[in-house]
C-alpha cells in the first residue's frame, strides 16, 4: 500500500516540477506594431513613470474612473496575469524615467493600490507619427480583458493629432479628402467602434479640407436614396460603391458582371434589364463627374473582355487548367 501511495505523491511532485518548468520557459506577450522595436518586457517602478497632464492623447476626455475600478478589483483578487495579455507600453526617456504611450488605466490602478512595480513593455517608434497611431489602435477592443475602447471623439482627436505631426490642421496647411481617408485608415477601425464615414465627417469638421467639400453618401443612405428613385419598377437593381477615379475598383465591377450575367441566364432572358445605382465615396467632390464618365467607359471594356474570354473557352483546341495540391505539411490536419 505504502508502494502505492509514494508513487501517488512522485507522480504529483512531477506534474508541480513539470508545471513550474513550463511557466519559467513562458513567454509573455508582446505588443507588435509596425515601426515599433520592443526592447524588453518586464517589471519597472510606477514611480519612474513620470506623472504628465495628459499622457495619452488617444483619450480625449481622459481616464475612465470606472476601468480604473475593474483593474483595481483583478489586482486584489489576484486575477490579473499581466504577462498573459498585452502589457502598458512606455519608452525609457534620457533622464532615465519612462514615458507611458498606453495603458493609463493600469497605471492608475496600480498606484491606488499600492504598486511599487508594474509589468510593461519597454519600446522605441521610428517617428511620432507612428507612436501616436499605436496610442489609439491600442485602445481597440480586442486587444484587453478589460475594455477601455476607443470613441468616435478619441479616434478623431487621435487622427487630428497624426494629421498635425505630420503639418496639417487649421491653423497649419489643410489636408485633402485622400489624406484624411488614409489617416482613418491607419488607425484600424472596427465596426463595433465606428462608421468610418462618421470619422470622417467629424475629421472634416475638426481641421477642414483643401478639397471641394461635398457630402457623401453612407451605405444605408444609398440605399434608400437608390429605392426612392426606383420607386415601384419590376426591374432589377443594384445598389454599388466605388472609391476611385479611373473606373477600376479592384473587383466589385467583376461581382457586379457576374451576378448580373448570372440572374440573366437563370431567367433565359438576355433584355433583362438591370438598373446599377452608383455612389462614390473617398473622393475629391470635382472628380466625381470624371469618375462617372469613366466607370460607363470601364464597363464597356469589362463586357468586351468577358465576350473574348468565353471565345476562349468556346475553342475546340481550350484545355482547363490542371489542379496540382502542394504536399501535405507535417502537422497540418487532414479533414
Amino acid at each position: 500500500m505504502s508502494v502505492v501511495v509514494n508513487s501517488k505523491k512522485k507522480q504529483r511532485k512531477e506534474v508541480r516540477d513539470n508545471q513550474q518548468d513550463s511557466e519559467m520557459t513562458f513567454k509573455p506577450r508582446e505588443p507588435r506594431h509596425e515601426g515599433m522595436t520592443v526592447n524588453y518586457v518586464g517589471y519597472i517602478d510606477t514611480e519612474a513613470i513620470e506623472d504628465r497632464k495628459i499622457t495619452n492623447i488617444a483619450r480625449k476626455h481622459g481616464i475612465i474612473g470606472a476601468k480604473v475600478v475593474l483593474f483595481e478589483k483583478l489586482i486584489t483578487t489576484g486575477q490579473y496575469a499581466p504577462w498573459h495579455n498585452i502589457p502598458p507600453v512606455v519608452v525609457k526617456l534620457k533622464n532615465g524615467n519612462y514615458k507611458l504611450i498606453a495603458g493609463d488605466h493600469r497605471l492608475q490602478a496600480h498606484r491606488g493600490k499600492g504598486k511599487t512595480k508594474i509589468w510593461v513593455a519597454v519600446v522605441e517608434f521610428d517617428t511620432h507619427k507612428t507612436e501616436l497611431i499605436y496610442q489609439s489602435i491600442e485602445n481597440r477592443p480586442d486587444l484587453s480583458y478589460v475594455e477601455t475602447p476607443r470613441t468616435p471623439a478619441d479616434i478623431v482627436n487621435s487622427a487630428k493629432h497624426i494629421l498635425i505631426s505630420d503639418g496639417y490642421g487649421k491653423d497649419l496647411k489643410s489636408p485633402t479628402d485622400k489624406q484624411l481617408w488614409a489617416v482613418i485608415d491607419e488607425l484600424l477601425i472596427t465596426t463595433k467602434e465606428a462608421v468610418k464615414a462618421d470619422i470622417h465627417e467629424l475629421l472634416r469638421e475638426s481641421v477642414g479640407t483643401a478639397t471641394i467639400d461635398v457630402k457623401g453618401y453612407s451605405s444605408a443612405t444609398a440605399n434608400q436614396k437608390a429605392a426612392k428613385i426606383h420607386g415601384n419598377s419590376s426591374n432589377h437593381m443594384l445598389v454599388e460603391k466605388y472609391i476611385d477615379t479611373h473606373g477600376v475598383s479592384r473587383d466589385t465591377d467583376k461581382r457586379l458582371l457576374w451576378k448580373i450575367l448570372a440572374e440573366k441566364f437563370g431567367c433565359s432572358d438576355p433584355s433583362l434589364l438591370f438598373y446599377v445605382y452608383a455612389y462614390w465615396s473617398r473622393m475629391d467632390g470635382e472628380k466625381i463627374p470624371m469618375a462617372r464618365t469613366k466607370k460607363r467607359e470601364y464597363w464597356e471594356k469589362l463586357e468586351g473582355q468577358i465576350v473574348d474570354f468565353a471565345k476562349i473557352i468556346q475553342s475546340p483546341d481550350y484545355v482547363s487548367p490542371s489542379l496540382i495540391p502542394l504536399p501535405q505539411l507535417d502537422g497540418e490536419d487532414v479533414e
